[in-house]
C-alpha cells in the first residue's frame, strides 16, 4: 500500500496501529477504544438443491471479471466526481475530529515548577500547528502527501492507479491522502475494501469543506503514530530529538516525515526509523526533501546545504518513551495516588490521558531534603514449591538498597521509614515519602479498602499531644498534678501500665504536673485522663486535629467522623491516651500542623492547579472549577493549641533546629509479639518509633519501623531505636535543610498561659506536707524516651486491649496494592499483641 505522492511500491507495509503501539507496519491514526468484534466463523458455500456445483476455477475467473468491470465503473464514477456528490446523502454525519477519544499525556509538576511525572497510556502531546514554522509543517507531510494543498481531500488519479494495480496483480496500494487517513480514524473504519475507500473519500471531502488545511494538518500530525511509542508530532520530537516540536529544524522534521511511511519493522522490511534501518531512513529523508523542492517549499540552495541530523538524533532503547514515568520509579509515585483521589473527587475520570498539566503541592526543595534522609527499596526472593499439585510461595527479604548518604544507609535491612511534611498555613503537603513505588505499599498513608485496609502504625507517646489538648478542653491544666505510680492488676488496677522504666521518679513523687509528665513522656497520667474524660473525647480531638483513620482492637480501620465509626470504650480503650492505636504518618503530620496553625485545621491536599492547553494558541489555561480549595475549620481554641505548643517547645532538646524555635514529641512502641505461653518474643525491644514536630512554617511526622514482619528495630550498632534517636535525627536534618532550601525565616512559637487554662487542682496527685522544690527532669528534653538497655520496658503493653499494628505485606509483582485510577488494594495482617 502506498500513500499519495509515492511513485515506488511500499515493501512490507502493515495496517495502521489502533490502540497500543504497533509492532510493525505503516504509521496510522489511532481510533477511539472499542471492543473488538467477535470473529465470524467461515461458512462453506453449498449449491442449492437441484443445481450443479460450479467449478472453482470458473468461479474465480467470473469473480475477477466482475471485479474488473466494477473497478472500471468505480474509477469512472470517481473521476467524474458524481460518486462523491451522491455519497454525501448516505454519509450526512461525519464524526468531527474533536469527537475522537484521543489519549494525551498528563504532566505533573511540583509547586515550584519541576516535573515529577508524565502519565497516560499513550505518549502524546498535542501541538498547535501555529507553533510550527511553515517549512517544518511541510517537511512533516512532504513524504506522505506532497499535493496536500492542491487536492480537496482525495486524489482521484491516485485511487484509480491504486485500484488498477491491485486488481491487475500489481503492488497493493492505498493512495490515501493525509485527510483520508484522518477520516478513516474518525470513522473508526478499518475494513480494507473499495467500499471503505469510497466512504473514506466522502468523509475526507466533508472534512475539507468544514476545516482549513492547517486544521486538517493538525488533526493528522497530532494523532498519527511515529514509532518509538510516540503518538503525534509533539511526542515524536521528544522521542527522536529530545526537544519540543516548536524547536524542530527542517532536516529534523524531514526525518519524522520519512518515518511515517513505516515507523517500525515488519517481517519483510525494517522500516524507516534510523535506529532500525539507517540506510533506508536516509534514502527516505532525501525523498522528502526532494519533494519539498519539487513543490516549491524548499529552495535548491537550502536543499543542497541540508545535512542529515545525525548529531541531534537521539539513540533509542525500546520502551524508553512509553507513555508513563514518575509513578513506579521514584518516591513521588505515591503522590500520584493522592492526585488521582482528588481528580476523581472532581469527577475527572480521564485525567491521566486527558492532556492536563497538574501542579501539585510538593515543593521540590523540601522533597529533595526529605529524600536525602530516606530513600530505601527492598529486594525480595520469591521461592515456590509444589506439593500434591498445590503451589506454595514464600518471599524472603534479601537486602535493602539505599540512596547514598541517607539516614537508613547501612542500617539493618528490615528497617523502613516514612515521613510527611505539611505547610500549616494552607494544608499543602510539601514533601512525602512512603516508599519508592506508587504501585507498592505506601508506608506513610492508607492502603487497601474495607476489611483489608492497612497502613497505620501505633503512634505511642507522640499521640499524647491530642490527649493533652483533650484534657485542657475538659478542665485540666498543664499544672494539674498526678500520681504517676505504675498501675498493676496485682494491686487491683484494671490494667498494667508502666512509665517506660522511669517509675517512682523522686523529682516529683506522686505530685507531678501534667506538663512535666508530657515532657518526660510518662504514660500513667494519660491513661488516667482517657479514663476520666472518656476515650471518645480523646479520639474526637484527634479527629478534629486531622486524624482521619485509626485502627481499633480488632484491626479494623475506623474512619473517624463518618457514619458507623466506633470511637467509644468498646473500640478504643483507655490506652488510647498514650497512643496504642495505629494512625497514618500523613494524619499525624496533619494533626501537628493544626497545633502549628494555632488550632485551625486545614485539610491536607496535593493538587494546587489544573490546566489544559488551548488547542489554538498552545497556551496553558486553568480548568474552571478545578484546583486548590483550602478547606479549613477551627479544631479547638487558639489558647489550647498554644498551651500545648508551649509544652512541646521543651521537648526537641538534642534535636533543636538551627536558629529557630520548634515544638516536638517523641513516641516509641514496644515489640509486643508473644509466645504461646504469653512470654514476649523480644523482651525490651521496640517495633515502632516516631518524631513529630513543627515550626510555624512546616509540620512533619517521621516514623521508623519494619518493612514486613514485626522484628525488633535496632540500629547498625545493635542498639534499640527509639523516637529520640533515628526518627529524631531524620526529623532534625530534614527540617533544617528544608527551611534553608525554601528560604524560610525563623518565626517564634507561642508561649502559652503557663497553666492559667484549666484547674491546677484537678488530678489525683497526692500533695505532700510541703510543696516540693521545682522538679528537675531526670532526662534531658528530647531524650525522655525508653532506655535502650535490654532490661528496660520501653513502652507499656497493657491489658486487656490488643495493639493492632497493620503491617504492609508487599504482594507479588503481579498484584499491585494501588492504582492511580482505581481502588487501593492490599493485604491486611493484624499484629500480635
Amino acid at each position: 500500500m502506498t500513500t499519495f505522492g509515492d511513485d515506488e511500491p511500499v515493501v512490507g507495509r502493515a495496517r495502521p496501529p489502533m490502540g497500543p503501539p504497533p509492532a510493525q507496519g505503516r504509521a496510522g491514526v489511532p481510533r477511539p477504544d472499542v471492543p473488538p468484534a467477535a470473529p465470524v466463523a467461515a461458512r462453506a458455500r453449498v449449491a442449492p438443491p437441484g443445481r450443479e456445483k460450479r467449478p472453482v476455477a470458473a468461479d474465480a475467473k467470473r469473480r475477477k471479471r466482475r471485479a474488473l468491470i466494477a473497478a472500471a465503473i468505480g474509477v469512472a464514477i470517481m473521476l467524474s466526481g458524481v460518486g462523491l456528490i451522491a455519497g454525501t446523502y448516505f454519509y450526512a454525519k461525519t464524526p468531527r475530529p474533536e469527537e475522537l477519544a484521543l489519549k494525551e499525556n498528563t504532566e505533573v509538576f511540583s509547586v515550584d515548577g519541576k516535573q515529577i511525572a508524565k502519565l497516560g497510556a499513550e505518549n502524546r502531546t498535542v501541538v498547535p500547528m501555529e507553533t510550527l514554522s511553515e517549512p517544518v509543517r511541510n517537511a512533516l507531510i512532504a513524504g506522505e502527501d506532497k499535493n496536500f494543498y492542491q487536492h480537496n481531500g482525495i486524489d482521484l488519479w491516485g485511487i484509480a492507479r491504486a485500484a488498477w494495480n491491485n486488481l491487475t496483480g500489481g503492488e497493493t496500494q492505498g493512495a490515501s491522502t493525509i485527510t483520508q487517513q484522518y477520516a478513516r480514524a474518525a470513522a473508526d473504519d478499518l475494513e480494507i475494501t473499495y467500499a471503505r475507500k469510497m466512504r473514506e473519500a466522502v468523509m475526507a471531502r466533508k472534512l475539507e469543506e468544514e476545516f482549513s488545511k492547517t486544521q486538517i494538518m493538525g488533526f493528522y500530525l497530532n494523532t498519527v503514530y511515529f514509532g518509538r511509542s510516540a503518538y503525534g508530532v509533539g511526542a515524536a520530537a521528544q522521542a527522536y530529538f529530545g526537544k519540543p516540536a516548536a524547536e524542530l529544524t527542517v532536516p529534523e522534521a524531514a526525518v519524522l516525515g520519512a518515518v511515517l511511511r513505516q515507523p517500525e519493522p515488519s517481517d519483510s522490511f525494517a522500516g524507516y526509523d534510523p535506529h532500525h534501518n539507517s540506510a533506508a531512513a536516509r534514502e527516505r529523508w532525501n525523498y522528502v526533501l526532494n519533494n519539498m523542492v519539487e513543490m516549491g517549499w524548499l529552495s535548491a540552495a537550502d536543499r543542497q546545504a541540508a545535512e542529515y541530523p545525525e548529531k541531534s538524533l537521539k539513540p533509542y532503547k525500546p520502551g524508553q518513551h512509553a507513555g508513563e514515568w514518575g509513578y513506579q520509579d521514584r518516591p513521588t509515585g505515591n503522590v500520584i495516588n493522592y492526585v488521582a483521589d482528588e481528580m476523581r473527587a472532581w469527577n475527572i475520570p480521564d485525567w491521566r490521558s486527558g492532556g492536563y498539566r497538574i501542579t501539585t503541592s510538593i515543593d521540590s526543595r523540601a522533597q529533595a531534603a526529605l529524600e536525602k534522609q530516606i530513600n530505601r527499596t527492598h529486594q525480595w526472593k520469591r521461592t515456590c514449591t509444589t506439593k500434591d499439585g498445590k503451589e506454595t510461595c514464600t518471599e524472603t527479604l534479601e537486602k535493602a538498597v539505599d540512596a547514598k548518604g541517607t539516614q537508613l544507609a547501612g542500617q539493618p535491612k528490615n528497617l523502613m521509614a516514612a515521613a510527611v511534611a505539611i505547610d500549616p498555613r494552607n494544608g499543602r503537603v510539601i514533601a512525602y515519602y512512603g516508599g519508592n513505588d506508587g504501585t507498592g505499599v505506601d508506608y506513610a498513608g492508607s492502603n487497601g479498602s474495607g476489611a483489608e485496609e492497612f497502613g497505620g502504625h501505633p503512634p505511642a507517646s507522640s499521640f499524647k499531644i491530642y490527649t493533652l489538648a483533650a484534657a485542657l478542653e475538659n478542665g485540666y491544666s498543664i499544672k494539674s498534678r498526678f500520681d504517676s505510680s505504675p498501675l498493676s492488676k496485682k494491686n487491683g488496677d484494671e490494667a498494667d501500665v508502666s512509665n517506660s522504666g522511669r517509675d517512682n521518679d523522686v523529682s516529683c513523687g506522686k505530685y507531678c504536673t501534667l506538663e512535666l509528665m508530657t515532657v518526660k513522656s510518662y504514660n500513667v497520667p494519660f491513661f488516667k485522663i482517657a479514663r476520666e474524660i472518656g476515650p471518645e473525647k480523646v479520639v474526637d480531638l484527634a479527629r478534629r486535629a486531622g486524624v482521619t483513620t485509626m485502627w481499633s482492637n480488632d484491626g479494623k480501620a475506623q474512619h473517624l467522623g463518618q457514619d458507623g465509626a466506633k470511637t467509644g470504650r468498646e473500640t478504643f480503650y483507655y490506652q488510647v491516651g498514650f497512643g496504642q492505636y495505629p494512625i497514618t504518618v500523613l494524619d499525624h503530620a496533619s494533626g501537628a500542623a493544626t497545633f502549628a496553625a494555632h488550632g485551625t485545621y486545614r485539610k491536607p491536599h496535593f493538587v494546587v492547579k489544573v490546566e489544559r492547553k488551548d488547542r489554538q494558541t498552545g497556551e496553558w489555561k486553568p480548568v474552571e472549577g478545578l484546583g486548590e480549595k483550602v478547606e479549613s475549620r477551627k479544631a479547638f481554641t487558639t489558647e489550647i493549641a498554644d498551651e500545648v505548643t508551649s509544652v512541646l517547645k521543651q521537648i526537641p532538646g538534642v534535636h533543636s533546629l538551627s536558629g529557630r524555635e520548634a515544638a516536638g514529641k517523641t513516641g516509641t512502641w514496644e515489640n509486643g509479639q508473644r509466645k504461646a505461653n504469653g512470654e514476649k518474643v523480644y523482651p525490651g525491644k521496640n517495633s515502632h518509633a516516631w518524631f513529630v514536630g513543627y515550626t510555624p512554617q512546616i509540620a512533619a511526622a517521621v516514623w521508623v519501623g519494619n518493612v514486613r514482619q514485626e522484628l525488633p528495630i535496632v540500629d547498625k550498632n545493635g542498639d534499640n531505636i527509639a523516637g529520640a534517636r533515628l526518627p529524631g535525627q531524620i526529623w532534625e536534618e530534614f527540617m533544617n535543610e528544608a527551611h534553608k532550601a525554601m528560604n524560610l525565616k525563623p518565626e517564634p512559637l507561642p508561649d502559652g498561659t503557663d497553666g492559667r487554662i484549666g484547674d491546677p487542682d484537678k488530678g489525683d496527685g497526692a500533695s505532700p506536707a510541703a510543696p516540693p522544690p521545682s522538679p528537675t527532669p531526670s532526662c534531658q528534653p528530647g531524650e525522655c524516651e525508653p532506655s535502650t538497655e535490654p532490661s528496660s520496658s520501653p513502652e507499656p503493653e497493657p491489658e486487656p486491649s490488643k495493639s493492632p499494628s497493620p503491617k504492609p505485606n508487599p504482594p507479588s509483582p503481579s498484584v499491585k496494592p494501588r492504582t492511580p485510577d482505581g481502588e487501593r488494594k492490599g493485604t491486611f495482617l493484624t499484629d500480635v499483641r
